[in-house]
């Protein structure tokens, strides 16, 4: 895992690299390659050495080419065989190399040979070759001014930033595909490349993969997709335990993650429980209950209020951006926890909700009738309440967390991406994968790799997604229930009597945020997305990337982010208050 950044004519140097240290605290190094008298190349890499533990020379050359990259490449060693075989020679045992002679071998086709997580850019001595992986679990972000093209793994490497707010934000909560909050800073979407020409600055962006187009034919037997789907997934496993460092993996109570851990059996696994929730949300006792029975020794992290103020400002400047979320703070603490345990790459369940139509709302709207009784139905009430309208009228009414106003908005917003070609298991499930997976995936990379820890999602391979776009409805929701083929394989998978195998209702990773600040229980993320807004925002401004014109935010009152209470009413912790005034 590696932060990367560089560009043509940049203004960046070694200052600008340190600031992305936390993404490779094993190797760093900046080099400017002078092209001729009217441009200069500069690459930047730090590197953690997960995959070949000796330092190698970066950034890594061959044959005139030259290459940084973020992530990891799962199949490079079936990638170096069939290039050896070729005549490629290799001086390191590096995917990045691998990453280099691919592209040397087989042009831009190359992306479509990995198997990975990767943000990649190659000089080729004339231009430069940009790629994200196909979901975008490693960020890329670039600027294009006056002759001038840089990219970075992360917007705090940029100077001179100006924070230009997105109505797309205001919105979702979230940026995704090419937005972000700050002025001429654009995101490179998951699944594409970008060209840049050093002589002529011109930009070319592609797509070289994409949902619309991964599905191949409608799988319908059940033993046979049953059983291939268990057979990519431990395989998917088996590709993501590759590594030079011990690995083990944030544990939760829910079958995604319990399935991981059945097939990779890590000697250690973590999980997070809030005492304020253990009445309620109690994972543990779950999480617990699958470690002892597989033999995986489970730690269990209790994040408190305190550590919740005392980290606040650095999660912020590394989050950049709100992502819509209250788990950003549990996935913060358990990447430090793995940290301090000496783990460099850590396994998650990440995607599979999103890929089988998992999630609570989707099940809701899917849910053909429902009865008193129904627990999960008596769970949801408040959510159940917006269950009307035609298909993605109920689904924005859901999804929307601006009321009926925000839900008309974001339907005019997802109407493209709402087709009558496909069915409403295959149009939510497009839309979760193709939209609202994105800052859930941010939020892991930048949580995790604040602390130097590299996050792998099995289900997020290609071929599994390619699967779950493949499958007939029926495979991915039945009987009222989301994700069919998941608990069918768990079934197979996790020993039998499993407490995670009973479960009816899952409520991901909630932080009782609102009841540390606000003296309220409940997950309205209202006053806790402007909060961290501001808070992301004056974290770069005072930590070296120079942010300029912020005075939209910055000179808010406090009084506008919180809501109205007596001072007696609000314990909101005189720290924080200074902290985000």
């Amino acid at each position: 895992m590696c932060g990367i950044l560089g560009g043509v004519n940049t203004s960046f140097d070694d200052s600008n690299l340190s600031r992305l240290a936390h993404r490779g605290s094993d190797q760093q190094a900046f080099l400017n390659l002078k092209s001729n008298p009217r441009l200069t190349i500069s690459l930047g890499q730090t590197r953690l050495n997960v995959v070949d533990r000796n330092n190698v020379n970066l950034p890594l050359q061959r044959d005139g080419r030259s290459i940084v990259m973020n992530g990891q490449i799962y199949n490079h060693a079936e990638l170096r065989a069939e290039l050896e075989s070729f005549g490629a020679k290799f001086e390191t045992h590096t995917d990045i190399e691998v990453a280099l002679a691919a592209y040397q071998q087989w042009g831009m086709e190359c992306l479509k040979r990995f198997n990975g997580m990767f943000a990649l850019a190659i000089w080729d001595g004339e231009r430069f070759f940009c790629a994200r992986d196909r979901m975008g679990q490693k960020p890329f972000f670039y600027r294009i001014a006056r002759g001038t093209f840089e990219f970075a793994s992360e917007i705090k490497a940029f100077d001179n930033l100006e924070y230009a707010g997105d109505e797309i934000f205001d919105l979702f909560e979230f940026c995704f595909d090419e937005r972000t909050l700050y002025q001429d800073i654009l995101s490179l979407r998951p699944g594409h490349w970008l060209v840049f020409d050093a002589q002529t600055a011109a930009c070319r962006t592609g797509a070289y993969w994409n949902l619309d187009e991964c599905a191949e034919g409608v799988i319908s037997d059940e033993r046979a997709a049953l059983n291939h789907f268990i057979e990519l997934l431990e395989d998917s496993v088996r590709l993501r335990m590759r590594a030079d460092a011990a690995i083990s993996m944030f544990l939760a109570g829910g079958l995604d993650s319990s399935l991981i851990a059945a097939l990779a059996r890590p000697e250690e696994a973590f999980t997070c429980q809030f005492d304020e929730f253990r009445e309620r949300i109690n994972e543990e006792q779950f999480a617990s209950d699958l470690a002892l029975r597989l033999g995986i020794r489970l730690q269990v992290i209790r994040p408190t209020r305190r550590q919740f103020l005392d980290d606040f400002s650095a999660m912020s400047r590394h989050l950049e951006m709100p992502t819509g979320s209250f788990s950003v703070f549990p996935i913060y603490r358990l990447a430090a926890t793995a940290h301090d345990a000496g783990y460099k790459v850590i396994l998650t369940g990440d995607g599979s909700d999103e890929l089988f139509a998992g999630y609570v709302r989707s099940e809701l709207l899917l849910r053909e009738s429902t009865g008193p009784n129904d627990t999960k139905s008596a769970h949801y009430a408040s959510m159940m309440r917006r269950y009307q309208g035609d298909a993605l009228d109920r689904y924005c009414r859901m999804a929307s967390r601006s009321g009926l106003i925000g839900a008309g908005l974001m339907k005019i917003r997802l109407a493209d991406l709402w087709t009558s070609r496909r069915s409403t298991v295959q149009n939510m499930c497009h839309i979760e994968s193709r939209i609202f997976l994105q800052p859930l995936l941010q939020m892991a990379d930048r949580m995790c790799m604040a602390h130097g820890v590299e996050n792998r999602c099995p289900f997020l391979d290609h071929r599994i997604i390619e699967f779950a776009f493949s499958l007939h409805d029926s495979l991915r929701f039945r009987d009222g229930t989301g994700k069919w083929i998941v608990h069918r394989a768990a079934e197979k998978v996790l020993p039998r009597g499993s407490l995670a195998l009973t479960r009816t209702v899952k409520d991901g990773l909630p932080t009782p945020v609102n009841e540390w600040l606000f003296g309220r229980p409940g997950f309205d993320r209202r006053h806790w997305n402007a909060l961290l807004l501001s808070e992301c925002i004056r974290s770069l401004m005072s930590r070296g990337a120079a942010l300029e014109n912020a005075a939209t935010i910055m000179e808010r009152p406090i009084s506008d982010l919180l809501p109205v209470h007596s001072p007696h009413e609000t314990p909101f912790d005189s720290h924080l208050w200074s902290m985000a005034t």
